[in-house]
């Protein structure tokens, strides 16, 4: 027996994708019933979208949705903050602090650098014996704008 000969065995998602394919192809009877499906369904989507009706009804399913969305979020937050346990709405903001006090350490560091080179430059350029009310004045280090 050669195992070279045979063609390696297909995969789940190939064996499937194949299938989907024979079973929607024009040229067999499921594709012609699916195509057929497919075009009735569209009609009637379509006609449904402009009914005003219906998109009373789904513009009103969709406001007690959100409407539930936030009363069950506050409930959430109530319940939380009951229990002294932080709200979601509360670590967000916390993160959102924590990530604006990073910039600014980052920020800060960058200027600290600065500060050390300009030190070790002038450190660098004195004579020896020479005092530090003798040195020229640093430059300042320009400020970043907050938020960048």
């Amino acid at each position: 027996m050669n195992h070279s000969s045979r063609p390696p065995p297909k995969g789940l998602l190939a064996r499937g994708l194949k299938l989907v394919g024979r079973l929607t192809s024009a040229e067999t009877r499921t594709g012609r019933v699916f195509n057929k499906a497919e075009r009735g369904l569209t009609k009637v989507t379509a006609r449904l979208s402009e009914s005003p009706t219906w998109l009373r009804f789904s513009g009103g399913v969709m406001r007690r949705g959100f409407d539930l969305r936030i009363r069950r979020q506050s409930l959430q937050e109530r319940a939380l903050q009951a229990l002294r346990l932080p709200a979601s709405s509360e670590v967000e903001a916390m993160r959102e602090q924590l990530r604006r006090l990073n910039h600014q350490v980052e920020a800060l560091g960058s200027q600290l650098e600065l500060v050390v080179d300009l030190l070790e430059r002038q450190e660098r350029a004195e004579p020896p014996g020479k005092s530090l009310e003798e040195a020229p004045p640093l430059e300042p280090v320009p400020r970043r704008k907050r938020g960048t």
